[in-house]
């Protein structure tokens, strides 16, 4: 009997020993991938900031592409980990509400992660990796789309919304505003994240609005 307990306490030890290596490589991997960019992220130099060996990193990862993959796949699970819009707290809300509920939602994950890697690999570097990374990257990142693109529909068929607005060009432009948000936002920087929220939340709600185009200056290029 006690034996067997010494063996299961050494393989939990051996387990959880193993686990904080892999991190320490795929934190290593993120830094790496947002500071050199794909091709030169070496694991000659991974290996070393995780404390081990380049060819030990194999025996957690089959290929480079599975490390650097893995990364990217972390930052996108993360961006993607936001509340369900319709959950219980939010069905009293209306549409557009829920709309601007998802937005700040999404602001505020983007500007807390600001110092962390794998979200800036993934935002710096993401169309640098080989197809068959990106391809594989692609239906986690449609989710949050997804979920904006379905709440501005639902509010612009509740009039909440302008019917001359294209939906799928909006939530595009939301979700791609939003990520490079996390690249130029200094929380250091004379703006609270708070202010920029709503600066954002404003643009954006007066861009739903639909103001007509003939009331939009004309571009003086030809």
């Amino acid at each position: 009997m006690g034996s067997k307990v010494g063996t299961n306490g050494t393989n939990r030890r051996t387990q959880a020993k193993s686990s904080e290596k892999r991190q320490r490589i795929l934190d290593a991997a993120a830094r790496a991938l947002t500071e050199n960019g794909y091709s030169e992220a070496k694991l000659a130099d991974i290996a070393r900031e995780a404390g081990t060996q380049a060819g030990s990193l194999y025996y957690y990862f089959p290929s480079r592409d599975d490390l650097m993959k893995e990364v990217l796949l972390t930052a996108v699970d993360r961006m993607s980990g936001l509340t369900d819009p319709r959950d219980d707290k939010n069905e009293q809300l209306s549409p557009l509400e829920r709309v601007i509920h998802l937005v700040h939602a999404a602001i505020d994950q983007l500007t807390s992660m600001r110092n962390d890697y794998y979200l800036r690999a993934y935002l710096r570097h993401y169309d640098q990796v080989p197809d068959s990374i990106r391809t594989g990257l692609k239906a986690r990142r449609r989710q949050l789309r997804r979920s904006l693109t379905s709440l501005m529909q639902e509010a612009q068929a509740a009039g909440q919304i302008s019917a001359s607005i294209d939906i799928n060009i909006a939530a595009q432009f939301i979700i791609g505003a939003t990520n490079w948000m996390g690249l130029w936002y200094e929380p250091a920087g004379p703006t609270s994240a708070d202010r920029i929220t709503q600066t954002f939340l404003e643009l954006v709600l007066h861009g739903l609005l639909g103001t007509p185009a003939s009331t939009i200056p004309a571009s003086d290029k030809p």
